[in-house]
């Protein structure tokens, strides 16, 4: 089995957002899937595999010599990016976890990096947020669609940016800028969530909801606008 076989669309977005010729600290490896299609692919000079997990690293380490990858992918038993060296690695990918998680390791990271590739599995607004709030800055975006999911993913790096709505802080402006085909799918998801969460607020009928229920409202409507931008495309 080919390994681009084995790379699934959010692989594949997250893989397509690493700069060319880059030396890649990946986070959380797992398989090493991402990695060692790089590699493979020439994409990248190097790659640093990390897990907290032994048996994740184990098989990142079986994947990378079944490539006959090991000189170009290294193992390192690490808690995020803590055990990463100066001049190991200039691009991070942490993805594949919550984004809480992920700005706790950004948080506890030793040094800063060039670029970092970021797909959060939840809390996705949590996660511009302190990108916002901790100068970086999001300089392009993707979607990818696996199922019904449509996950983010946000190359970051360090400056500054301001989120004008609270929409933003879901869909970000990358997307619209770029015109990303999986938008409009994105915040349809979106509406339909929040207009079912505004919909059991609304039947509580208690008076300690009414300011989640104008927050709530207030989103629709920040994603209702947004709708309509793609909608004109």
């Amino acid at each position: 089995m080919s390994i681009e076989s084995m790379l699934t669309p959010r692989l594949r977005a997250i893989a397509g957002c690493v700069p060319f010729g880059a030396r890649v600290a990946d986070v959380g490896t797992d398989h090493a899937y991402i990695p060692v299609y790089l590699s493979t692919i020439g994409q990248i000079e190097s790659a640093l595999a990390m897990d907290i997990k032994p048996g994740p690293l184990l098989r990142a380490e079986q994947n990378i010599s079944r490539f006959g990858l090991q000189e170009n992918i290294k193992t390192r038993l690490s808690d995020g990016l803590k055990e990463l060296k100066p001049g190991e690695a200039d691009t991070a990918v942490i993805a594949g976890m919550g984004g809480l998680l992920i700005a706790q390791i950004l948080e506890a990271a030793p040094f800063a990096l060039d670029t970092y590739v970021l797909q959060p599995m939840t809390a996705v607004a949590e996660l511009r947020a302190y990108l916002e709030q901790n100068g970086y800055e999001i300089t392009h975006e993707v979607l990818a669609k696996e199922g019904r999911k449509i996950y983010t993913v946000l190359v970051v790096r360090h400056g500054s940016m301001k989120i004008e709505t609270p929409a933003a802080y879901l869909v970000g402006q990358k997307l619209l800028e770029n015109r990303d085909p999986l938008t409009g799918a994105l915040i349809a998801t979106l509406l339909a969530k929040y207009r079912r969460m505004l919909s059991g607020l609304r039947q509580a009928e208690r008076l300690d909801v009414s300011e989640k229920q104008t927050q709530i409202a207030d989103m629709i409507k920040s994603l209702e606008s947004l709708k309509e931008v793609c909608d004109s495309w």
